[in-house]
């Protein structure tokens, strides 16, 4: 299979430009990453994480604990009602202890989450649940005895049964104490049967109650949430905003990468023309010639950038939904938002090759280009990590340049090397050839007139190259210098100079007139 000769330092520093006018350049412009992303989640704001300040405003202001309202809700009064009925018929239980109250025993009403908890628990806020009605819902409200609903107060159950652990050797010690008196005051008493009462809470079996307890309190809480306008807006607000940003950085990125680019290679010859002779008028002319064709280059690859934009915008939809689901479970930092972002503008290149391949491509040749371009977003995750690390270390003056430059040029090594396996690795070349025998004919007939006319391509530059030995970028060069001047001194002296650097021998004697005459007249 013909290969064609790649010029890598050429590629390098093209991928390196391209990648410091987006990913690394355009990004601290238009992205400001945070932990958590820019959706606020119900995971998120429990630990303190806001994506706006609007939501972490609403909780600062969510008011004072008033466990009046909590403990006067209707439901709390009908389920104690309810409660104190079955009780007098002898069918209450203790809960968390599994014992039957007695006609005489004093029972009380617990919120198994405390009332306090839920109403500080910002996913509550953040729902927009009142948290009376949460408290004092039936999978949240138990009957135990008073004497353990009085020690847990407003602790939530795992401090609760903490503290009952490290004490219960001590509360054992006190009943064996007093058991072991001849004779019990009546105070006393009171007081081992409130130990009694306390000691014979059933650990696991609370645990078990409050972990049941969370599971429905936490499902409310997010399908109230998550199915919710104010998500639903939040989420779509959010990756428009990312998708047109990310269009924006593409788009915009690669139009500065060809602006550059033009100018590397305009400015050496603007030098050299202007060096030796300096005019104002021609000076002007070469860079309204630069411009020309910086506007020109732009204008012939616009459908390149509106392409660029319209990938890199879906990708940005697709990032941003995929930190905020992500989001919903753990808290994504802000470096894996940025990595999420390049990787799904990758993605979407990849997934549009795979089902369009608009240039009908075989089966080998095309897992082949998807390789590429999932290569490449490999390689800019790499330098973001780069680039993180390297910003928390580079906190001197220009070291977040410096950490920018070196996460580019990692970004654009591993580019190369990964398309350079991909193009001669051994192996790589075995399993093309393989997938290409799947190709239909009329595939592999196209395949072959491609791969003969970059044949001939390469023979005809290099027959060109022999013959005339010319130099094309030269060529155009002094076409161009020679075409932006406007009299014909400079235009002599232009052509005295590539006359001599040529070593061309003229058949006359320059600035003899008579010599040229007689060569004149010799035609």
């Amino acid at each position: 299979m013909y290969k064609a000769e790649i010029d890598w330092s050429h590629e390098l520093h093209e991928t390196v430009v391209k990648s410091l006018a987006t990913s690394f350049g355009l990004d601290f412009l238009l992205f400001k990453d945070k932990d958590g992303g820019n959706v606020d989640t119900i995971h998120n704001v429990r630990k303190g994480i806001y994506a706006t300040e609007k939501e972490k405003e609403q909780y600062d202001n969510r008011g004072k604990y008033d466990s009046h309202k909590y403990h006067s809700h209707r439901d709390y009064i009908a389920t104690n009602k309810q409660g104190k009925m079955v009780h007098q018929q002898g069918e209450l239980y203790d809960e968390y202890t599994g014992n039957s109250f007695h006609v005489n025993d004093k029972k009380n009403l617990d919120h198994i989450i405390s009332a306090k908890e839920i109403h500080d628990d910002a996913g509550r806020v953040l729902a927009d649940i009142i948290g009376e009605d949460l408290a004092n819902n039936e999978s949240n409200l138990c009957f135990i005895n008073e004497n353990i609903n009085k020690k847990k107060q407003d602790k939530s159950m795992e401090q609760f049964i903490l503290e009952l652990q490290n004490k219960r050797t001590e509360i054992q010690q006190e009943i064996a104490e007093l058991k072991n008196k001849s004779h019990l005051t009546e105070q006393e008493q009171k007081e081992l049967k409130k130990l009694e009462n306390i000691d014979s809470a059933n650990l696991a079996k609370m645990k078990e109650i409050d972990e049941k307890a969370r599971a429905n309190y936490n499902q409310k809480i997010n399908r109230e949430y998550y199915i919710s306008s104010k998500f639903a807006k939040n989420i779509t607000k959010q990756a428009a905003i990312s998708g047109f940003k990310m269009g924006t950085r593409q788009m915009l990125g690669l139009i500065l990468a060809e602006v550059w680019f033009e100018l590397k290679e305009s400015i050496p010859t603007i030098y050299e023309r202007n060096r030796q002779y300096f005019t104002i008028n021609g000076f002007i002319n070469d860079l309204m010639s630069t411009f020309n064709n910086i506007w020109h280059r732009i204008k012939k690859k616009f459908h390149t950038f509106f392409m660029a934009f319209k990938d890199s915008a879906i990708g940005g939809v697709l990032s941003s939904v995929s930190t905020t689901v992500i989001n919903i479970f753990l808290t994504t930092q802000k470096q894996i938002v940025k990595m999420l972002r390049e990787i799904w503008g990758n993605l979407v290149q990849a997934i549009k090759l795979i089902f369009f391949n608009p240039q009908s491509l075989p089966l080998g040749q095309l897992i082949k280009e998807v390789g590429k371009i999932v290569g490449a977003g490999i390689a800019v995750s790499c330098g973001v990590m780069v680039n993180s690390m390297l910003s928390q270390v580079c906190v001197f003056p220009f070291g977040a340049e410096i950490a920018a430059f070196c996460s580019t040029l990692v970004t654009g090594v591993i580019t190369l090397g990964v398309t350079y396996y991909l193009e001669n690795g051994e192996i790589c070349q075995k399993i093309w050839a393989f997938l290409d025998k799947f190709s239909d004919n009329s595939t592999k007939r196209l395949n072959f007139y491609r791969e003969v006319n970059e044949k001939l391509d390469c023979y005809l530059l290099e027959l060109y190259q022999l013959e005339f030995n010319i130099d094309t970028e030269k060529l155009d060069a002094f076409s161009l210098r020679l075409s932006s001047v406007n009299n014909e001194l400079e235009r002599s002296f232009i052509l005295e100079e590539e006359i001599k650097e040529r070593n061309i021998k003229l058949p006359y004697e320059k600035g003899n007139t008579d010599s040229v005459k007689s060569w004149l007249n010799s035609l």
